[in-house]
């Protein structure tokens, strides 16, 4: 039995009560501390409200109550269930953050020599509550701590990829006392949500979270954390992700994640039940976002790296290993399509005389001209030098005469008049089919580069 329990006993036996509890201030309610009583529908885990019961008037007005012939409905009290035929009533405030009563079911038991003697209780018991509070602080930055020490180590597990994302949240649930996490990733503008834990993610991920419309999109488009109350108005006037869910979130905590200061996307931390969120862990909540942060700007970071992997630095254009796997794969689908050779003639002339940033230039112009005349569909390869191959999957028609015409005429607008050029070989195009002309790649290629145009 704990010195709290000890001093309710004391005090029950010293004024032979019915009921002697301990109520600690919450909110808008009381809460029981410690309690001893001969009643049935006396439930200790049961909230007395401040507004509308006789403990809610001490703590009210911190003044003592003594109430010798009880005569008020049982609902004035608060603490019962049913009618439990009390008499005597008296409560006594304990330096406003909590509330001692005493109730008896005999007239005229207590007076103010009793209030006295409960008034030398006041002090020892406040001292009890403050020593229990802060051992129960202690606690649970003991245990806050732990938990901060196990996700620590689950980041390094999340780096080597031995874990995913979701089970760092589990314990994030935890430290936060949320029912629901997420991320979001900004991506083209917009927020869509990367991963959530607490809810069927199916309904959720990548779903976008509109710009001024959405809890979870302030905190981006503000680039700063975002940290609701309880019961907050606005999360009662905005979406936490988008108009229609099912998600009634009650409170929320939000953090950014920022790669070199650029805003990247959203952490957020929701109760949706009557649970409350933890505040004392905002502070390591905002230390994880750090380290999330890091972790998010990596995969980015390699994710862009994977495309450069398959693009041209040059042009942009597809890596020419890469497009000859959309080759294959149409090949192997057996869809109709046509591979078109467009080959830049004076490479090593133009770098000689013009250096090679006018030759890098004349390539991208070259490549946008492609890119112009096939269509956004095509997929378009520079092999090296001046050799272009173009995939055309859907067989459009397309005039080859045409494409060269337009490139010889950007070609030579683009080439000093002091360099003596032949006009009729500054590119040459040409074109195959499949699988009319072949079903072997290499053949389909070998076709384009023999049926070259030079003049248009």
């Amino acid at each position: 039995m704990s010195t709290i329990d000890r001093l309710s006993q004391l005090i029950f036996n010293i004024y032979e009560a019915f009921t002697v509890a301990f109520f600690i201030r919450e909110s808008d309610h009381l809460k029981c501390l410690s309690s001893i009583s001969f009643a049935p529908s006396f439930d200790k885990s049961r909230p007395v409200s401040i507004e509308n019961s006789l403990p809610g008037w001490v703590i009210k007005h911190n003044e003592p109550l003594i109430i010798p012939n009880f005569d008020k409905d049982v609902e004035a009290l608060g603490y019962y269930g049913v009618d439990e035929g009390i008499k005597s009533f008296m409560g006594y405030p304990m330096e406003g953050k909590g509330v001692i009563i005493v109730d008896s079911k005999k007239k005229w038991v207590f007076t103010d020599k009793e209030k006295k003697i409960l008034a030398s209780f006041v002090s020892l018991i406040s001292e009890e509550i403050e020593k229990r509070k802060k051992t129960q602080d202690f606690e649970d930055i003991i245990e806050e701590l732990i938990i901060e020490r196990k996700i620590m180590s689950l980041f390094r597990n999340l780096n080597l990829s031995h874990i995913s994302i979701k089970e760092i949240f589990v314990e994030l649930l935890s430290l936060s006392g949320a029912d629901l996490c997420f991320t979001g990733i900004e991506k083209n503008g917009k927020l869509f949500i990367k991963e959530i834990l607490g809810v069927n993610d199916e309904d959720y991920l990548m779903k976008v979270c509109p710009s001024g419309h959405s809890i979870a999109s302030t905190v981006l488009d503000g680039e700063r954390e975002l940290l609701l109350p309880y019961n907050s108005g606005f999360l009662k006037e905005k979406a936490l992700f988008f108009s229609g869910e099912s998600i009634k979130a009650k409170q929320f905590f939000g953090f950014p994640l920022f790669s070199n200061e650029v805003p990247i996307g959203v952490i957020g931390f929701v109760s949706i039940s009557d649970r409350p969120l933890h505040e004392k862990s905002i502070e390591p909540l905002r230390n994880i976002s750090i380290l999330l942060s890091l972790y998010y700007s990596s995969l980015l970071m390699r994710e862009n790296l994977e495309k450069v992997k398959d693009f041209d630095p040059v042009t942009g254009s597809i890596q020419f290993t890469t497009f000859l796997g959309f080759v294959e794969r149409s090949i192997k689908k057996n869809e109709r399509f046509s591979l078109l050779s467009v080959k830049l003639g004076g490479i090593d002339m133009y770098n000689r005389n013009m250096g090679y940033e006018f030759t890098n230039g004349l390539l991208q112009k070259v490549f946008q001209i492609i890119r112009h005349c096939t269509g956004s569909s095509s997929f378009i390869s520079r092999k090296g030098g001046g050799r272009f191959y173009i995939l055309l999957r859907e067989r459009e028609a397309f005039d080859v005469r045409n494409i060269l015409k337009i490139l010889n005429y950007t070609i030579a607008k683009n080439i000093s008049e002091d360099i003596k050029i032949d006009q009729n070989n500054l590119t040459e195009v040409g074109v195959s089919h499949f699988p009319d002309d072949s079903q072997n790649l290499w053949e389909l290629l070998d076709r384009a580069k023999e049926r070259r145009i030079r003049s248009a």
